[in-house]
């Protein structure tokens, strides 16, 4: 059986189970969950009918966020015999006996996709309260000419990508995904192409669409930030505060000056990156650790500013490695295992993890990375316990592998295409099905452009001014954002159009090629791993351009 063979029958499974839940009546046990005086709303939890204004078309509606043919009601009639609940101007059929216990009611024969519709339009007995809660959307199978989508323009991407991997490009996997449901969902080319040297493999393995990748920067979304937003929603974070109030050895050389914020924003004034692996490293021998704890006792004490605080952002490693650290100090655990006991698992997410081959993942699911270990194919100069042969299941990054063992604040996330357009559902509603992660005020703080510098909101790349074409394409919306991996991935989402990308490639997995005095990785200079051309395409493809 292959891996997407694997992948389908999960999918089907998951909805199955959704469908048992959501498709009757289904009576179930109160609880203090169901005390939203104590509990986060799923999306939308209240108790009608309020306090009456004179304004009648207020009282007692709300809208949700669904997509048609899904959606979920939680419903706790508490004293009522009876209840009127419209939604989308329709009145919800509610079963014959009532029942006393709170119950889940299907909504897929009443949503539309975007905004609905409550209105609870009368209940008895005179007096009586009811409590309501909506669960968040879910990514559903889907058609691309159901959604809109340009057949030809689809078979164009599908063939720029196909010819670049007859031409020697690696491998990638692309997911599409409008209105909630995945529209596209394609591999390409192979999780492992060339050996050691750079020569094709004889049998290359295929790259699967449940194939992990290494994500590199983008675990400073899905990881990091992710990490961040959800201690700020549970109160248990403030990015408007100093550094030094949650890591008290952060002192001197105006490090009490800087906030969380700054390291979001990419503007405390960190360099992009310090070679912490290397002996010869440019601050000398002192910053040479390749022990996690000491490496984050640089990183909180010694590593120096480069520049002053709160000019425009320069992209930096430096600063989500410190913000790494500063998770683990305020969650109280290591980063990953606050990201899998908080978010991942409770999401489902059985392939999104640090160090997975640690985990039981199989080599043969990952993409490969690189040929030579960090060699650059014998060109690059050695340093110690320098890693040989194809990487494949380890982060490339020198800086999370050797000096944080594999879990960093800005590299060493694995996922899979799927499971991070779950993730990225999280970055437009805050939760997903029944389970909440994000207050909405927490996401519109992230994710807007920044004041400082409008290419960043707080640790995201935004579309907004046209200056990130090369990853969004020319026709993202200004409310786009997402980000990069420089292994070779790039997400995108766009409320605009309620449109999610995905695309994970292996572009670093491709011969060296002597440039002058320097190098570059092959796959590098196809369109596929540059993404712009790629996402362009996707828009066309959607607007019929």
């Amino acid at each position: 059986m292959t891996g997407s063979d694997h992948q389908a029958k999960r999918f089907v499974r998951l909805g199955l189970l959704a469908l048992s839940l959501v498709a009757i009546v289904w009576p179930v046990m109160a609880s203090s969950d169901w005390d939203i005086r104590v509990r986060e709303p799923a999306q939308l939890s209240v108790e009608l009918p309020e306090q009456r204004s004179q304004r009648t078309l207020v009282n007692d509606r709300r809208i949700f966020y669904s997509y048609q043919g899904q959606g979920a009601l939680w419903l706790d009639l508490q004293q009522a015999t009876a209840a009127r609940i419209e939604i989308n101007g329709r009145e919800l059929a509610l079963p014959a006996e009532l029942s006393k216990q709170p119950m889940i009611l299907s909504l897929a024969d009443y949503t539309r996709d975007g905004l609905n519709q409550l209105h609870v339009a009368a209940m008895e007995p005179s007096g009586a309260a009811i409590r309501l809660r909506f669960d968040y959307p879910r990514l559903v199978q889907g058609s691309a000419v159901e959604a809109g989508f340009s057949a030809k323009r689809l078979a164009e991407l599908d063939a720029l990508i196909e010819q670049e991997v007859a031409a020697g490009f690696p491998g990638a996997v692309l997911l599409i995904a409008k209105n909630g449901r995945v529209i596209k969902e394609t591999a390409y080319g192979y999780a492992k192409r060339y050996d050691s040297a750079g020569q094709p493999l004889a049998e290359p393995e295929p790259m699967q669409t449940d194939t992990l990748f290494d994500i590199a920067s983008n675990s400073k979304m899905y990881a990091t930030v992710y990490a961040v937003m959800k201690l700020v929603s549970d109160g248990l974070l403030d990015i408007n505060a100093p550094i030094v109030q949650y890591l008290p050895e952060y002192l001197g050389d105006g490090r009490e000056l800087r906030l969380i914020r700054d390291l979001l924003d990419h503007t405390a004034g960190y360099g992009p990156e310090l070679h912490f692996f290397r002996p010869d490293n440019r601050l000398g021998a002192a910053f040479y650790s390749i022990e996690p704890e000491r490496t984050k006792q640089l990183l909180i004490e010694k590593v120096p500013f480069e520049r002053p605080r709160g000019q425009s952002a320069v992209y930096s490693d430096t600063g989500f490695m410190l913000l790494g650290a500063l998770v683990e100090q305020v969650a109280g655990m290591a980063l990953d295992s606050y990201l899998e006991q908080h978010l991942y698992q409770p999401l489902g997410l059985g392939s999104t993890m640090f160090n997975p081959l640690q985990k039981g993942i199989a080599a043969s699911r990952i993409a490969a990375t690189e040929l030579d270990g960090n060699t650059r194919g014998g060109l690059r100069q050695q340093f110690p316990a320098m890693r040989r042969g194809v990487l494949r299941g380890e982060v490339h990054d020198e800086k999370a592998f050797y000096s944080l063992a594999g879990v960093a604040g800005h590299a060493g996330l694995f996922s899979t295409a799927r499971e991070l357009a779950v993730l990225m559902m999280l970055a437009q509603h805050g939760g997903y099905g029944d389970l909440p992660v994000f207050s909405q005020p927490v996401i519109q703080q992230f994710v807007r452009p920044s004041s400082r510098d409008h290419r960043f909101g707080l640790g995201w790349r935004t579309a907004v001014g046209g200056d990130l074409d090369w990853h969004f394409g020319p026709y993202a919306s200004r409310y786009a954002f997402g980000h990069t991996g420089w292994t070779g991935t790039a997400t995108l989402i766009d409320p605009q159009y309620d449109l999610l990308v995905v695309l994970l490639t292996n572009k670093k997995h491709s011969p060296i090629q002597r440039d002058g005095s320097g190098y570059y990785f092959s796959g590098d200079r196809f369109q596929t791993g540059m993404y712009g051309s790629v996402m362009s395409l996707v828009y066309q493809a959607m607007l019929g351009l």
